[in-house]
């Protein structure tokens, strides 16, 4: 078991001491269950035992998740979401709070992000099969870290110690999107083994090359014919978009135990993974918002005097490739009463994006065009070439507008240091510790235009039309084609003299570097009345801050003058806590706490920056003086274990947000007087409310094969509250962004000696993306169903077939501008099948 494992504590009845047990390395081998049920109940076990509030997700005995994205599988707890990059689980929103306002900790260590201005950190670069056990933090004792306004996602990688004797799985696989028709390769080993029953080593390694397609559409809307549609706003412009996407993931741990006896422990964790991202992506840009409007009757109209270079057509092509390495180690010692752990370790973070590239092409037609528009949520055009019907869809009618080049480099690093001591008094167990992590960040991200540049024939760049769910998109665009180009001619592009300040500028406003400091001290005592157990401490967070980033000003003239800015922040947290739990010595666990939370402001935010435009009159400013959010949280919760592995558990729970950071425009800032200001500042409060049902159980009782029916069931309801404080929607309360305010799971499953099946779904309603100027302009994600199966065939004794069927109900990802009958978005991804092999040693 990792160091860090809430709940960690000795419990205070013979039952949450069983299941301690239960949770450390079993001999599963000996008893006849599979997978699910394992899974299942290694994970009610941890939650039983904690003294925190908190929920798990368990690898069986094999090693083997129910699902095989570490997101997918926490988007299945209660409270919990994901949000989606190109069909996969990204970020993880716990209780409707965004993922940058969580924290995330590899084997102890806190996560550092690649993103370059949000503390976010992505969990589609770690690899399941790396990974041992998944922990959701809801209310943390004060021995855990204070940084978790929602919650903080504990990764665990495996030990040896968490098997029995020898362990060596195999597993490859093919999936097959039906959306592309391409099929991709994913194999990974793992091998664990105890000597001498003091020493252990495990070790794991997988790969995954995967190739997949999406076909999107977005639609910008605004009012420019307000004068014939009133307040009704239109369409301005539809991009239709392909992607064509290689992703490939490399994770590889190791990790040694030493145990030279029960009091006396020793541990080195490693994980480093490789997530590597290469995109394509077409899109045609089809300008509904140029011209004139006519013959409007309320549902359909025509736009006219379109000027035909307006069309566009656009390839880019880029790859990004994030990085992770954290590497810890430590110990315990036990001395009579007294315990001594600690722990050293360094992580690093790093992504590199240094060759996007994208060509950008104008329609060369001689006459103005038309479009006639059609009603319905992504609504229906028709183009009106004089050139011919279908001309505006053929490259060769198209010629070079522009280059765009955007590369970014993240580095993201950390070292930290932990002490803890306990001592287990009579009445009392106290534990006190110390925690140091300091942190530095470079980000460099660039952008530049580059107007001027030779005549491009695009035949030699023309494939195929790409198949599209959404329509026809015309002829193809080769990147490889392009990328081939750029390399013998890239020498024939310049930016126009115009242009030289704005691309410096754009080039220098998000750059910064900054170092953070945490030193962190708490004490806690832990006392047993009966079955009743109270936590109760406090923990102090000293930040200190600093960042350089860039003030730059661009006059009217198009010249820039640019100078670095330095700016520190420093400032206290004193986050005290308090935790009951009554154990009924049987089957009820009741739990209740008062915790205070913090969550630093993001780094983009604070971040000494100024980019004033003194032409279009707007500014841009960072807020290095930001305070970070507080939260003051309650959690009342009761668990009814039910069996070996059924729980019923249902709990509600309040924060009081202080301090909430939103991004304001201002058109009176006596600095900028006349110019349009926006700038992050800490807000007015906000409010999370919510409840939250879960039920999972094997049942065992029914008779025959009935008895190995798996069921699960859970639900969350949020109330979420803010004020904005922008001066256009002052005084409007808003839902928190990301926060879904219904969200259900369930699954029904079915196994026996050779056989696992199952079927599971996750809903999530619409929430709140971004707010507008007014609310039609709000953008909203809309509600989505992810339906999944999985099948397991036991073979012989150490093999297996496995057959999965993922997103069956070929849900998009979609979104919304101010209400769903104006669709913003709508992205699709088809149905993904996988058959593979798993072979254990």
């Amino acid at each position: 078991m990792s160091p860090d494992v809430a709940g960690a504590a000795p419990p205070p009845a013979a039952a949450a001491a069983q299941a301690v047990a239960a949770a450390a390395a079993v001999d599963f081998a000996a008893i006849e269950v599979r997978g699910q049920f394992e899974s299942q109940m290694r994970a009610i076990d941890f939650k039983r035992a904690s003294d925190a509030i908190q929920d798990t997700v368990s690898a069986d005995s094999m090693g083997q998740y129910p699902d095989q994205n570490v997101g997918e599988s926490l988007s299945r707890l209660p409270g919990i979401s994901v949000t989606r990059d190109q069909g996969e689980g990204r970020y993880v929103v716990i209780r409707g709070l965004d993922a940058a306002q969580n924290s995330v900790t590899v084997d102890g260590i806190g996560m550092g992000t690649p993103e370059d201005g949000s503390r976010a950190a992505p969990l589609d670069v770690i690899p399941s099969e790396s990974t041992e056990r998944l922990t959701v933090v809801k209310a943390p004792t004060p021995d855990m870290p204070g940084d978790s306004l929602g919650g903080t996602i504990m990764v665990e990688s495996a030990s040896a110690f968490d098997r029995a004797g020898r362990n060596m799985r195999f597993k490859a696989e093919a999936s097959h999107q039906n959306l592309s028709g391409e099929t991709s390769p994913k194999a990974a080993f793992n091998f664990s083994e105890v000597y001498n029953d003091t020493f252990g080593v495990a070790f794991g390694l997988s790969w995954q090359d995967r190739d997949y397609e999406s076909d999107n559409i977005e639609v910008e809307y605004d009012d420019p014919f307000e004068d014939v549609t009133g307040d009704r706003l239109t369409p301005v412009e539809i991009q239709q978009r392909k992607y064509t996407i290689n992703r490939e993931r490399t994770g590889v741990n190791l990790n040694l135990d030493w145990r030279p006896d029960n009091d006396n422990q020793y541990y080195l964790r490693t994980l480093y993974t490789d997530f590597t991202d290469a995109e394509t992506r077409q899109n045609h840009i089809i300008p509904v918002g140029e011209g004139d409007i006519a013959g409007y009757d309320g549902n359909s109209w025509t736009v006219e005097d379109i000027s035909a270079d307006d069309f566009g057509r656009r390839l880019r092509y880029r790859t990004k490739e994030e990085d992770t390495f954290t590497v810890s180690a430590g110990g315990m010692n036990r001395r009579g009463h007294s315990k001594f752990d600690y722990q050293l370790g360094y992580t690093q973070a790093r992504e590199r994006v240094d060759d996007e590239v994208e060509m950008r092409f104008e329609y060369l037609g001689d006459e103005d065009m038309a479009i006639r528009v059609g009603p319905g949520r992504i609504p229906a055009f028709d183009v009106i070439d004089p050139a011919g019907g279908d001309a505006w869809l053929r490259n060769a009618n198209y010629g070079l507008d522009r280059l765009v080049v955007a590369p970014k480099q993240v580095d993201d690093e950390a070292i930290s240091a932990k002490f803890d001591f306990t001592y287990a008094g009579d009445a009392v167990t106290w534990k006190t510790g110390l925690l140091g992590r300091w942190r530095d960040r470079d980000v460099n991200v660039d952008e530049a235009e580059y107007r001027i540049g030779p005549d491009i024939d695009l035949s030699g760049w023309t494939t195929g039309s790409p198949s599209w769910r959404h329509g026809n998109l015309g002829d193809g665009l080769s990147s490889n084609a392009m990328r081939r180009y750029l390399r013998e001619n890239r020498q024939l592009f310049s930016e126009r003299p115009g242009d030289v300040g704005e691309n410096a500028m754009i080039s220098l406003v998000e750059d910064y570097t900054a170092s953070e400091d945490v030193l962190a001290a708490y004490l806690m005592g832990t006392m047993d009345f009966g079955n009743l157990r109270v936590v109760a401490g406090a923990r102090i967070e000293r930040t200190d801050f600093d960042a350089t980033g860039w003030m730059v000003d661009l006059d009217e003239d198009g010249v820039l003058t640019a100078a670095p800015s330095s700016a520190a922040k420093s400032y206290t947290s004193v986050l005290p806590g308090l935790h009951l739990r009554y154990d009924t010595n049987g089957d009820w666990v009741l739990r209740g706490a008062v915790t205070k939370t913090i969550a630093r402001p993001g780094f983009g935010d604070i971040t000494p920056r100024a980019s004033i435009n003194r032409d279009d009159e707007e500014v841009d400013l960072g807020n290095p003086q930001l305070d970070p959010y507080e939260s003051l949280n309650f959690d009342l919760s009761f668990e009814r274990y039910i069996g070996d592995s059924g729980i019923f558990s249902a709990g509600i729970f309040h924060k009081s947000i202080d301090g909430y950071i939103v991004d304001t425009w201002s058109n009176d800032d006596p600095a900028f007087p006349g110019y349009d200001v926006t700038r992050p500042v800490n807000g007015e409060d906000a409010s999370v409310l919510g409840a939250e049902l879960n039920w999972q159980q094997k049942l065992d009782f029914l008779p025959g094969a009935w008895s190995g029916l798996l069921v699960g069931l859970s639900g969350t309801w949020l109330d979420t509250e803010f004020v904005a404080g922008t001066e256009d929607r002052a005084g409007e309360k808003f839902m928190l962004p990301l926060s879904s305010e219904r969200l259900y799971s369930a699954h029904i499953g079915w196994e026996n000696e050779r056989v696992s099946t199952r079927l599971a779904a996750v809903y999530r309603s619409e929430y709140l993306d971004e707010i507008g100027s007014d609310r039609r302009y709000d953008l909203w994600v809309a509600p989505n169903t992810q339906l999944d199966f999985s099948l397991d065939y036991k073979v012989a004794d150490n093999w297996s077939l496995y057959l999965e069927a993922s997103n069956l109900l070929d849900e998009p990802l979609e979104l919304y501008q101010g209400t769903p009958a104006t669709t913003l978005q709508n992205e699709l991804y088809g149905r993904s099948y996988t058959l593979g092999v798993k072979v254990n040693f």
